[in-house]
């Protein structure tokens, strides 16, 4: 059963009117919120839910109600039922049930139904919005900046970029590593990468795929529970292997060596390390020569 109030996520929480036990209302935990549900509301305020999981766990149900990812628009009849689920309440009787009026407009009705290719479209662009719901909340795309001109042509730099596009052009060991000093420039090598791969100057095997720039501390903010941030480093690994056109760029990657240490959990570079030695992700590095003999030189299988 879907939500009665967006008719995209399932419903979770359900409600019965007073005055009518045998009508009941379907909303799912986001719209039950807005609606101000106290009980909803105390719940997730106990759980500590953050918006970011909220939206994971819906969308987590909303691939075990509908595995094949199709479309979870209401494709039922005028009394809103969907074959092999329940009826969908009209939204006169949601209105009804917060203290709104008794009448809806016959105009909402045809609304409604002018609106039903709209709302395919949106469900479309939810759908290849979540396929990257790690990338575009702890990443920023660089290749997409270059392409929309936000970005300035680097300069002076073509030795360092042609060197990487050397190495990202590997069968293995194909996942560089700039090291210097601080401010000589090795975040522009990666932007160089982006405008060259915006222009179509790269190699062919190289034309379509896309630099993410990784936010370490986005990443890491707000994982004061065991296994989140385990949670969001595998949710990325497994959206780039999805995409299978992405190129990682880790500025400071150094600070990856004790990222998410806890008692009973994984640091982001071992959880990186099974990905990276299988070649299921490709990752660009920048760090000082001072954390790589520190952090990374001591590691022989992150150094690889």
């Amino acid at each position: 059963m879907l939500c009665s109030r967006c008719h995209k996520r399932p419903a979770v929480v359900f409600l019965s009117s007073s005055e009518d036990a045998g009508k009941t209302q379907g909303l799912c935990l986001t719209c039950a919120r807005e609606l101000g549900i106290k009980p909803v509301n105390d719940l997730i305020d106990k759980m500590g839910l953050t918006d970011e999981q909220m939206e994971a766990m819906e969308d987590e149900l909303n691939d075990l109600v509908n595995p094949d990812g199709g479309n979870t628009e209401n494709n039922g009849d005028e009394d809103g039922f969907v074959p092999g689920g329940a009826a969908l309440l009209p939204t006169a009787f949601l209105k009804n049930f917060y203290g709104g009026s008794e009448s809806q407009p016959a105009q909402e009705h045809a609304s409604e139904d002018s609106s039903s290719s709209e709302k395919k479209k949106r469900g479309r662009a939810d759908r290849a919005k979540t396929k990257r719901r790690h990338l575009n909340a702890y990443c920023t795309n660089l290749t997409a900046k270059a392409k929309s001109g936000e970005m300035d042509h680097v300069i002076g730099r073509d030795k360092e970029i042609s060197r990487v596009i050397q190495i990202l052009s590997r069968r293995t060991k194909n996942n560089p590593c700039l090291i210097g000093e601080p401010g000589v420039g090795k975040t522009a090598v990666a932007e160089g990468l982006a405008l060259r791969i915006a222009d179509g100057n790269v190699p062919a095997h190289l034309q379509q795929k896309e630099i993410f720039l990784l936010d370490l501390t986005s990443l890491v903010a707000g994982t004061q529970f065991r296994g989140q941030f385990e949670s969001r480093i595998k949710g990325l690994i497994d959206e780039i292997r999805q995409e299978g056109n992405i190129i990682l760029f880790i500025d400071e990657i150094h600070n990856l060596v004790g990222t998410g240490d806890a008692e009973g959990s994984m640091n982001a570079a071992n959880i990186l390390k099974p990905a990276l030695s299988r070649g299921e992700i490709q990752v660009i590095g920048a760090t000082t020569f001072t954390e790589y003999r520190k952090y990374i030189e001591k590691d022989a299988a992150l150094e690889r």
